[in-house]
């Protein structure tokens, strides 16, 4: 899995599956990332709308697919283990439904692993003309789900999305999961902006700076804005591009550490404002992954805001934080291996009319 911020890394995860569809348990088994080397760049051109040629396009999917396939012999190495099945999400490089490509060319990685490959995960629900997000709504359930309490769990990647996970009890038709707003992609680009780096670590500089309040409730507006608009076509998913880019030039007269506590301000409003919306309870807890789950400054801040106490996904579930999008992605694959239709009508909008995921070598 790589996620819509393209932050230089491909997470890959192996969980063991014992028992079928809904009933099933998934145990992370190893977990790894590695680095997209020179294929960030060009990856992130994709993504952003560059022109590219038919042949750029195909030698970017094939060399990505190469290095999906390398990475998963490397983790399948390490952990001795030979793989049942592989599942690809592909990097998003366009999503505004009903179009959406998530780019990868799965063949080398069947033909190196040598098992049958599920990818494609969105393509049936948009089809039959749904949304196609947030896809991992139902793998949650099976990760994190608990007989007894409720929660929620927030994935704090490019953009923020959300599943309201009801006691196990309730059954799936109870859960609620949708995307929130920006997050990464502001965050990163004051980082890559103002700091030189590509991320702000741990929010360390942000912790050195204060929040301009005004400012940050002009970002915040400036960031839902677009996907006010989205909304109000019908579309509750997000896009793949850092719509509200220009939301970060107001900082340019703050201070670097001060611009990056800003843009945390507004991140947090956006989080905290997005979950009461959608019904989430102070009394249930936060659990975090993603990109930003170790932003302590975010964090605190959400935890201020929401009510709610806030705790990452590896001291909860023990999954690590920038694993839970990848063991998520396993989980959709061997659902669909069992015949589950695993987008939820509500959701992505609509259930998907056909089997999900394409899949090669069986």
């Amino acid at each position: 899995m790589t996620g819509t911020s393209i932050d230089g890394d491909l997470d890959a995860a192996i969980i063991a599956v014992h028992g079928h569809g809904l009933d099933m348990h998934a145990p992370l088994v190893h977990g790894q990332s590695f680095s997209l080397g020179a294929l960030t760049d060009d990856l992130r051109r994709a993504a952003s709308g560059a022109a590219m040629t038919a042949r750029e396009f195909t030698r970017l999917s094939h060399a990505f697919g190469l290095l999906h396939a390398e990475a998963i012999e490397l983790l399948c190495e390490a952990a001795s283990v030979r793989p049942d099945l592989v599942v690809l999400h592909g990097q998003t490089v366009v999503h505004a439904p009903p179009l959406s490509w998530q780019l990868v060319n799965p063949w080398p990685v069947a033909v190196r692993l040598g098992c049958p490959v599920r990818y494609d995960l969105r393509a049936s629900n948009l089809g039959s003309g749904g949304q196609g997000a947030p896809i991992t709504p139902l793998a949650d359930f099976i990760l994190y789900g608990e007989d007894a309490r409720a929660k929620t769990i927030l994935n704090l990647g490019g953009f923020a999305n959300a599943t309201l996970l009801p006691a196990r009890g309730e059954g799936p038709d109870a859960i609620r999961g949708l995307d929130l707003c920006p997050c990464n992609h502001l965050l990163d680009r004051v980082a890559r902006t103002r700091l030189g780096r590509a991320f702000d670590e741990d929010g360390r500089a942000a912790r050195q700076g204060r929040p301009d309040e005004p400012i940050a409730a002009a970002i915040a507006e400036m960031a839902m804005e677009p996907l006010r608009a989205l909304a109000a076509h019908g579309h509750r998913s997000l896009g793949s591009g850092d719509e509200a880019a220009q939301a970060i030039e107001r900082t340019d007269d703050l201070s670097p550490e001060d611009a990056c506590a800003t843009v945390v301000e507004a991140v947090a409003r956006m989080l905290a404002d997005g979950l009461a919306a959608a019904g989430h309870a102070p009394s249930a807890s936060i659990v975090v992954a993603g990109g930003s789950a170790r932003h302590r400054i975010l964090c605190d801040r959400l935890a201020q805001l929401s009510g709610s106490p806030v705790e990452t996904s590896d001291v909860h579930a023990g999954i690590p934080c920038h694993m839970r999008e990848a063991a998520a992605i396993a989980v959709l694959g061997a659902l669909a291996d069992d015949g589950v239709r695993f987008s939820l009508r509500q959701v992505t909008g609509v259930e998907s009319a056909v089997p999900e995921s394409a899949v090669i070598g069986r």
